[in-house]
């Protein structure tokens, strides 16, 4: 009996142990009907019916990710499904001492002042070796932001479909790039960074789409 006591007693301490790492985690807010709410940082977006919201698990430094539903393929001779990027929105959110103009300076050119540098760089893919086409100002909810317009260049040694039968097959270079915007801004502490990006060929009637969902944003308490 005593040693069916302590036997017990071991497997409640082991499982006190252990169980928190099961646990489930927490998301990184909330999405209802295509509103994602975040109470952490404070902000609440509204995603356009066509655009798929999705959420991680904290702790993350990416909040939210948007994808469009309704994606055009492009029309690039010997592109297909597979070629074509999704158009895509997704929102970083961290709390930093920094300015906004200290912040854009180690996104795009690399410091030793913004913690988790690494992965802001990782999550912004649009910047790796784009090219500044304008920069200008945006208001967010009565917040002023700086808006990037860039564009990155790339070059896809692709199947050409027109010539899938042929017993010595074909290929085509797709020369074109991603087009899009990098927003940001600061509220009190909390620093947001806001990345757009989609096919070159399909910018403006997306672009158009990016511009009513951003200016659902809204502060919240």
């Amino acid at each position: 009996m005593k040693r069916l006591l302590v036997g017990l007693i071991s497997l409640a301490l082991i499982l006190s142990v252990v169980s928190p790492c099961f646990a489930k985690k927490k998301k990184a807010g909330e999405v209802k009907k295509n509103v994602y709410t975040d109470t952490k940082f404070g902000f609440q977006i509204t995603a356009l019916d066509n655009w798929k919201v999705k959420t991680r698990k904290e702790p993350s430094l990416l909040r939210v990710f948007m994808t469009q539903k309704n994606y055009k393929v492009s029309r690039i001779p010997g592109a297909s499904k597979y070629t074509t990027a999704i158009p895509s929105i997704l929102i970083l959110a961290d709390t930093t001492s920094l300015s906004v103009a200290e912040v854009e300076t180690c996104i795009f050119q690399k410091c030793d002042k913004l913690e988790n540098e690494d992965d802001y760089i990782m999550q912004l893919d649009l910047i790796h070796g784009a090219e500044y086409l304008g920069i200008g100002d945006v208001m967010l909810d009565s917040l002023p932001a700086r808006m990037y317009t860039l564009q990155q260049k790339y070059k896809k040694v692709i199947e050409d479909e027109k010539e899938r039968t042929s017993p010595l097959g074909s290929s085509v270079i797709i020369e074109d790039f991603l087009a899009g915007h990098v927003i940001l801004f600061k509220k009190d502490k909390n620093i947001y960074v806001v990345q757009f990006s989609c096919e070159r060929e399909f910018f403006a009637p997306t672009n158009e789409e990016f511009q009513k969902i951003m200016k659902s944003w809204k502060f919240i308490e």
